[in-house]
């Protein structure tokens, strides 16, 4: 491979969707054994997973972070792997894969015999505070010698660097679920306008949009409220096509996001870019 990209995300609906950007742009899913993957990752992967005492977790625990959750490839000459962080916040675990990376070019390690071409790319969600205070937040996380810019892949360090932030088209705040809503409601306006209306329509009371705890002691809500309403508009919408399934799956294989969509998108466009 002549480059890897390692691609940091908040969650898995942002990897579904990196990915049908990326199959349009003729990368297929790099699926081989975790022992098959090329030197080093291969090497360092299985130790990762040996080092990870599963006996110690609970039942229902999160995939490790420090390995990848999907893997795609181009031409044999890009390989992308994207990391599942499960939130925003989690710098420090983003810091561990950042220096497991760098750390494969360390003659300490013996990969200094491989010729790695990392590049680093990071999505988030503008919400409500902006594109410019995001960038400004990961600038401060990376302490890099230099800043990197919105959607600008720069070279800082010997490494490749970029960040993207996902929203609305028209101003500089929103989220990743206004750019698939701006895929998807176009060409399906009814359904959509409908699923809102749904929403509206039978709209719970704060309370309700809890986690609710029910058991032989007590019966009590949560105190984080879990409602997003850009998301139920797409889960329901969805639940035409896959019933049952999580937005994820739905954002991977709904016919609601077209090729021609992908192809005629600015967002999309963009990221294709930092992908090449």
């Amino acid at each position: 491979m002549n480059k890897i990209i390692v691609v940091f995300c908040e969650g898995q609906h942002d990897i579904a969707f990196l990915s049908r950007i990326l199959f349009v742009d003729g990368f297929t899913p790099y699926n081989k054994k975790i022992n098959k993957f090329i030197k080093p990752l291969n090497e360092q992967y299985i130790k990762n997973l040996e080092n990870n005492n599963i006996a110690d977790r609970k039942l229902g625990f999160q995939s490790e972070h420090m390995i990848p959750s999907v893997a795609l490839h181009k031409n044999e000459n890009i390989l992308v792997l994207f990391h599942n962080l499960s939130g925003e916040e989690r710098s420090g675990e983003r810091k561990s894969i950042l220096d497991m990376y760098k750390g494969m070019q360390s003659e300490d390690d013996g990969f200094s015999n491989f010729n790695l071409n990392f590049r680093f790319l990071y999505f988030f969600d503008a919400d409500d505070k902006g594109i410019t205070t995001k960038i400004s937040n990961i600038n401060e996380e990376l302490e890099l010698s230099d800043d990197i810019e919105y959607n600008e892949l720069v070279t800082i360090d010997s490494y490749e660097w970029a960040c993207y932030i996902f929203h609305k088209s028209d101003e500089e705040k929103g989220d990743l679920e206004d750019v698939l809503l701006e895929l998807m409601k176009p060409n399906n306006k009814e359904i959509f306008d409908n699923s809102e209306v749904f929403l509206k329509s039978n709209e719970l009371d704060e309370d309700r949009q809890k986690e609710f705890v029910c058991n032989s002691s007590e019966e009590k809500y949560k105190t984080r409220n879990k409602y997003k309403e850009k998301k139920s508009i797409i889960s329901i919408a969805g639940q035409l096509q896959f019933s049952g399934m999580a937005n994820a799956t739905i954002i991977a294989n709904s016919d609601y996001i077209k090729k021609s969509d992908i192809e005629n998108n600015k967002h999309c466009k963009h990221i294709v870019e930092l992908f090449q």
